[in-house]
């Protein structure tokens, strides 16, 4: 005779010796859970966002939320599920339950009998109207990743789900967690707004709340018989106790604020700077700030003040900084940690580095917590639980690529905790001007969902046409910009609920650049170097392609005309290890500092022109558009400096003038690297001026390459055709690039249909597959990660000098190895190779790893990996990165 409730001996979890995790206690766990995140980690804001959309009080909301969040496993209580397991399906059995026979096995997801039968009892037992129940019901169904469909749930057949009897031990769960947890009763009718809004932040508190209540360290298994009162006790302590380990308590945004001059460690702020401290007294609520202003005037202190200003005054979450390059992203991340560090001197801050290869760096790693137990001093550190990307953007605080953010409105599974953890923060996102047809297309469906969300953005950018601005503030705010609102140059412009408006600022002094033009040859190049640094001084030379880079180094070291350790190539064609070791003595000798070379030049190829604190008294640069022409500019004579050689006191900026071919610059594969219409329009808009006043040029300048509007200039016939061909080109692929994008946008948040969106489960880190069923954040050949080694007498080394780790190929790595060897590996996209080098296996220790699954072995031998009969070698050293180079056909 069974003496325990039926709905007792339902199974959630078992181990490998049998044990069984009862089904109520994983309920009442993880609805323990979403209790703990409500009471000590989300803040004001984003509690009274639920408070608002569902009009209750807060511990009304609080219990609501949690009892929701509680039933988000109730499908396994189902014969489909518990039948996975024998011996529990004996036990059941004999109560009398039934259990169908099945003659085909199903896979009938439990999460998708959830959503079914959460409906039901929600509306039998609490009286939650039909509408509501479903919304919640699917809501919950998607805690796994995807949203069940309307179609899924007419599939389900009564053999997984089950009769009455089921039905019946499903009601009995569902009233015992109503006692435990008295959830208020629910009647408001949702806008479609609130609804998608509601779906969001439920799915991903749900997701949380899983994920911790399912950590066996912290609830560990439960024998029967239980009382579930006494359960719920326990529970509730050890959510606590979770939450507090794992390094989501400790950090709440403050209640009072900072000034500028002590967040940012500044004796006095610059007029832009003061000028958003006037507005930040005007946005009490979330809002959208976009920041246009040269280089180098302070608009990232005056973002991070925006976020702090928020943080207090709107209760917000966090900050999540997307810079445009991981180089960019490294380099930002220590100028926010150290924000942090004055800001929250008493307080362990979570903050973390995102990016693909985040993980592997030294500045990283050493702030690195398990637990936050493991705290010895400092202030800011980076726990372990958020180090998966899909969970990192779940910190309050995060510095990194602008791809993570823009995954969170791609047909991922789990895109929606993306957006979870970037709702009621700030985002800023710098370089917005360099977005592409394809990201740009991504980003305003993104802005749409961080509104309803209640996030903040700021956008900063040095240059920006008006019709982007104009479309980023229609996808913000959801109308088009008053006359009032088009800014001139510089100006910050603004939107927050239905106001608006823009806030000109001072041109400030004007720079002036001299502009002149230069024979794109190697040897002209270097001749011109050779004079203009007769005198020392420190040049940069800005290449579009990294063989072009390569190709004039070697010109620059053959020449001679700088000491051989004051000549630098960077670009992103080098292992990573040693990627990073440049980087960081290009910022040290070019920084702001005092201490430079007499002579050096950097050959460098886009890595240098964003976001970077460089300063060069000379700068080369390849044509390219305009405003990243301005962009490049911007590293040009970049700080005061006492002294300079006397040729190059003046900042002068050389292009390398493109190729001539019957009257019409020819751009070679520059073409593939940016639009022909685009360069066009520069070069012309460029060639007739031999200097640049900034700022007061770059409205004009911008305007005339991306206005649209006809050249004022007469043009030869041969240039205007080649225009106009040109721009036919650029509008076909525009029109493909937008159709691409939204082929893997999920639906904006004022969509009817969003729960109907069947889910792609577009991949995020699987570059054998055809695009299609990739979650690509920008478009561009596809690249291949090559795990580079070097032979050497005692075997593989990550080193050719065999000063690193030794590396055995048939055996798994450890975690200090596999850190090495994704230092050392390199994304290779030309097209032969990548082709060669997807077509060979992945050493088979590496296909389960989570890390190493995906990429390949480039095995050196002094320096060459022959490629087979690809007809290419790869050539790698330490001074030039990885060439490609062609095999002679003999």
């Amino acid at each position: 005779m069974i003496d325990k409730p039926l709905h007792h001996l339902l199974w959630a979890k078992k181990d490998k010796d049998g044990r069984y995790h009862p089904l109520l206690c994983h309920l009442i766990d993880v609805a323990r859970v979403a209790q703990g995140l409500w009471d000590e980690v989300l803040t004001d804001s984003i509690r009274q966002h639920y408070c608002s959309l569902l009009h209750l009080q807060p511990q009304e909301a609080r219990a609501i939320l949690s009892f929701w969040i509680g039933l988000h496993d109730l499908g396994k209580a189902s014969p489909a599920f518990q039948r996975r397991d024998t011996r529990a399906m004996q036990r059941l059995s004999a109560t009398g339950l039934p259990f169908p026979r099945v003659f085909v096995r199903s896979r009938c997801r439990h999460s998708t009998v959830s959503a079914k039968s959460v409906r039901v009892v929600l509306q039998e037992e609490t009286g939650l109207d039909s509408e509501l129940s479903t919304l919640v019901a699917r809501t919950l169904g998607g805690h796994h990743g995807n949203w069940p469909l309307a179609t899924d749930l007419r599939d389900l057949r009564t053999s997984d789900v089950g009769g009455e009897e089921w039905g019946a031990v499903r009601s009995s769960l569902l009233l015992e967690m109503i006692t435990l947890f008295r959830p208020p009763r629910v009647e408001r009718a949702l806008t479609r707004l609130d609804e998608n809004s509601l779906v969001v932040l439920l799915s991903g508190l749900c997701v949380v709340a899983d994920w911790i209540g399912s950590m066996e360290t912290y609830f560990p298994f439960t024998d029967l018989p239980i009382d579930p009162v006494h359960y719920a006790r326990r529970a509730e302590e050890q959510a606590i106790h979770a939450l507090e380990e794992l390094g989501w308590v400790g950090w709440s945004p403050p209640r009072t604020v900072l000034s500028f001059e002590n967040l940012c460690s500044v004796a006095q702020p610059r007029p832009m700077q003061e000028a958003v401290i006037a507005l930040a007294e005007e946005l009490e609520e979330p809002a959208l700030v976009i920041i246009e202003a040269p280089t180098g005037v302070g608009k990232t202190e005056a973002a991070l003040y925006l976020a702090d200003h928020w943080a207090v005054t709107c209760q917000q979450r966090g900050l999540y900084v997307a810079m445009p390059t991981m180089a960019t992203s490294n380099q930002m991340f220590g100028r926010v940690r150290d924000v942090l560090a004055r800001r929250y001197p008493n307080s362990l801050v979570n903050l973390h580095l995102v990016h693909s290869q985040a993980r592997w760096r030294d500045d990283v790693t050493a702030l690195r917590l398990e637990t936050a137990d493991d705290q010895e001093d400092g202030t800011v550190g980076a726990m372990t639980w958020f180090l998966p990307r899909k969970r990192t953007l779940l910190a309050p605080f995060g510095v990194g690529t602008v791809d993570q953010a823009l995954l969170s409105v791609l047909q991922t599974r789990h895109f929606f905790l993306r957006l979870f953890g970037l709702s009621h923060k700030t985002v800023v996102f710098d370089e917005v001007h360099a977005y592409d047809t394809y990201m740009s297309t991504i980003f305003q469906r993104l802005l749409g969902w961080l509104r309803v969300l209640g996030t903040s953005v700021v956008m900063l950018s040095a240059t920006l046409p008006k019709q982007t601005r104009g479309q980023l503030l229609r996808a913000y705010s959801g109308r088009d910009a008053r006359p009032a609102e088009i800014a001139s140059y510089p100006a910050i412009t603004w939107a927050m609920g239905d106001r608006s408006g823009v806030v000109p600022l001072e041109e400030g002094e004007e720079r002036v650049l001299g502009l002149g033009w230069i024979d794109r040859e190697p040897q002209a190049i270097v001749e011109r170097l050779t004079t203009e640094l007769s005198e020392g001084g420190c040049a940069a030379v800005i290449c579009n392609t990294v063989g072009r880079a390569q190709e004039l180094y070697k010109a620059l070291r053959n020449g001679e005309i700088v000491p051989p350790g004051d000549l630098h190539l960077f670009h992103a064609r080098f292992p990573l290890a040693w990627r990073d070791e440049t980087e960081k003595l290009v910022l040290s000798a070019f920084g702001k500092g005092d201490h430079r070379p007499a002579r050096a030049v950097v050959v460098a190829t886009q890595v240098i022109e964003q976001s970077l604190d460089l300063d060069f008294d000379l700068m080369i640069s390849d044509l390219a558009p305009a405003d990243l022409i301005l962009q490049r500019a911007g590293r040009l004579h970049r700080h005061e400096r006492g002294t300079r050689p006397a040729p190059l006191r003046l900042p002068q900026l050389l292009i390398a003038k493109p190729a001539d071919e019957a009257g019409v610059p020819d751009f070679g594969p520059d073409i593939y690297v940016y639009e022909e219409y685009v360069l066009l329009r520069s070069y012309l808009s460029l060639l007739a001026r031999a200097r640049l006043a900034l700022p007061s040029d770059t409205t004009a300048l911008i305007e005339a390459v991306y206005g649209g509007e006809e050249f004022g200039q007469e043009l030869t016939p041969s240039l205007a055709a080649a225009l106009a061909d040109a721009q036919e080109r650029m509008q076909r692929h525009e029109e493909e690039h937008v159709h691409k994008a939204r082929q893997k946008l999920v639906r904006p948040p004022d969509a009817d249909d969003l729960l109907e969106m069947r889910n792609l489960g577009l991949e995020e880190d699987s570059p054998e597959l055809h695009e299609a069923f990739q979650a690509l954040t920008r478009l561009g050949r596809p690249g291949i990660s090559v795990v580079c080694l070097h032979t050497g007498p005692d075997g593989l080394n990550v080193e050719p000098d065999g000063s690193g780790p030794l590396v055995a190929l048939g055996k798994r790595p450890d975690s200090e190895l596999t850190r090495h060897l994704a230092m050392h590996t390199i994304s290779v996209s030309h097209r032969s190779v990548f082709d060669y080098l997807h077509s060979q296996p992945v050493p088979n220790v590496w296909k389960d790893h989570p890390l190493l699954r995906n990429h390949r072995v480039g095995v050196f031998t002094d320096g060459l990996c022959v490629l087979g009969d690809c007809g290419y070698t790869l050539r790698l050293t330490r001074e030039f990165g990885l060439e490609i180079e062609r095999e002679e056909v003999t």
